[in-house]
């Protein structure tokens, strides 16, 4: 071969662009659906069965000490505690939502919320679990549940536990 007769070379093409004419082009045919924040829920049990209430709704969890009944008071509020210094109304949701009665024991809690004019918490039996629930997930509450009952909650989503019904804290303070 003479130096001026130069072999065919291969056409300069960039590394991958052999790949695009063996790959199919996909087009996008829908952007993907954007991933929903998932909303984390402190559970707890009052008897066997296990709540929830957003964290966001929750100013602390304090063993349930001392409560003061006080006389005359509506059937939902069990009484007064001294969490630190500070004397909060404590509601007995059992009562509220309509539950068979049980003094406060020994473990039980109190779930002090933030956001109300003034101090209040929600006794309950023990502390579950902390869950990240998707609202895409939420359930109406059965139909099985008096209206009342129903009337205090954003709907029920399934847990390890079994299904926990999630709390409407304003909902449930109004009752």
């Amino acid at each position: 071969m003479a130096e001026d007769e130069a072999e065919p070379s291969a056409p300069d093409l960039a590394p991958d662009a052999g790949l695009e004419a063996v790959e199919p082009v996909q087009e996008p045919d829908t952007p993907p659906a954007p991933a929903r924040e998932r909303v984390p829920y402190l559970g707890f049990y009052l008897g066997s069965e296990v709540y929830g209430l957003p964290l966001r709704e929750l100013r602390e969890v304090a063993h349930l000490t001392r409560l003061r009944r006080i006389p005359g008071a509506p059937s939902g509020v069990a009484g007064l505690v001294n969490l630190r210094g500070e004397i909060v109304c404590a509601l007995d949701v059992r009562g509220i939502l309509g539950l068979t009665a049980q003094a406060p024991g020994d473990a039980s809690f109190l779930l002090a919320l933030r956001d109300f004019a003034d101090p209040v918490g929600l006794i309950v039996d023990s502390i579950a679990d902390i869950y990240a629930i998707d609202p895409g997930e939420i359930e109406p509450p059965p139909t099985t549940w008096p209206a009342e009952r129903s009337a205090c909650f954003v709907g029920t989503i399934r847990v390890p536990e079994g299904m926990m019904g999630l709390l409407d804290v304003n909902r449930v303070l109004k009752t």
